[in-house]
């Protein structure tokens, strides 16, 4: 299979990590950022073209397809153009910030392969959550804790569409369409009306299922785990282990709790995975369409 011919329009710290990986599974031909200095490091490290100005990247580039890892509200716009031309795109999450602002890009989705940049939706650990989930009986309860130091980079957004729209997708792609919406956001470091540090989101799923969200941009410590709680035990999982726990409780009339712990023979790369299958899978891994629905969800949270 030949290699595809991509870019990166961005250059920040996630910028980099997606030209890394495509350096590896794919021809990377050029970087885009306005700020030269940074543009120039990047493309120097991968031995490419840099470019200041995304319209002369389509002009002068050959390109199959490009990853959008640039501030939020920005991505859709960015995106169309290189929609418009026939090149591929990924839209790094959260996508955007406004659903006014995909309107001309979901006319090209028929046209053009548009993937949802969720990263998680390609931790191998979810996909093994999903498949054992019927061992602990009937779903009840799903929570999800995700915490951290404050973002080094501010892309005018929040804790929920930074942190919080991941487990929105997550409990999504497990329980389904969602049928009400409840938020708690607090504000700690910066005067109230702004942007939220914390939340507690509260979901109800159509199958009666409760989802439990709880994100934060104060706890000086990494933490990303996700819980399910069934009739006949629980389901743990950390997405940076890759580590899956299941408890349960012994058979009467001795009842006492058991664990099994599953850690993974290999840790992959959910980036690399999902960068894969962005270019390469015969579908579309994440189509915007379903993107968007857990973008409505958080904006949701925001009003």
């Amino acid at each position: 299979m030949a290699k595809k011919k991509t870019a990166v329009i961005g250059a920040g710290w996630f910028g980099r990590a997606h030209a890394r990986v495509y350096n590896t599974i794919s021809d990377l031909r050029a970087i885009c950022d306005p700020d030269e200095e940074r543009a120039k490091a990047v493309a120097e490290s991968f031995h490419v073209n840099y470019y200041l100005d995304y319209g002369e990247m389509i002009k002068n580039e050959d390109l199959d397809a490009v990853s959008v890892v640039i501030p939020p509200r920005l991505i859709p716009s960015v995106s169309t153009e290189f929609a418009k031309k026939g090149i591929a795109v990924l839209l790094e999450k959260p996508l955007g910030t406004n659903l006014e602002d995909f309107e001309e890009l979901l006319k090209y989705t028929s046209d053009v392969r548009l993937t949802c940049g969720f990263i998680e939706r390609f931790n191998p650990v979810v996909e093994r959550l999903a498949e054992r989930l019927p061992e602990i009986g009937m779903p009840i309860m799903i929570s999800s804790r995700r915490i951290g130091r404050y973002p080094k980079r501010f892309w005018d957004l929040g804790v929920v569409l930074d942190l919080g729209i991941h487990e929105i997708y997550i409990q999504r792609f497990l329980f389904g369409d969602i049928t009400d919406v409840q938020c708690k956001l607090s504000y700690f470091h910066r005067e109230k009306g702004t942007y939220e540090d914390a939340a507690f989101i509260l979901l109800q799923f159509s199958n009666n299922v409760q989802g439990l969200i709880e994100v934060n941009w104060l706890t000086p410590t990494k933490y990303r785990k996700l819980s399910v709680y069934g009739s006949q035990g629980v389901m743990e999982i950390d997405y940076s282990t890759q580590e899956l726990k299941l408890i349960r409780s012994s058979e009467e009339p001795a009842l006492f709790r058991v664990e099994e712990v599953n850690q993974p023979y290999s840790t992959d790369e959910p980036l690399q995975l999902e960068l894969n299958a962005f270019l390469y899978a015969n579908e579309n891994p994440f189509p915007l369409e379903e993107g968007i629905k857990s973008l409505e969800i958080a904006l949701r949270c925001l009003q």
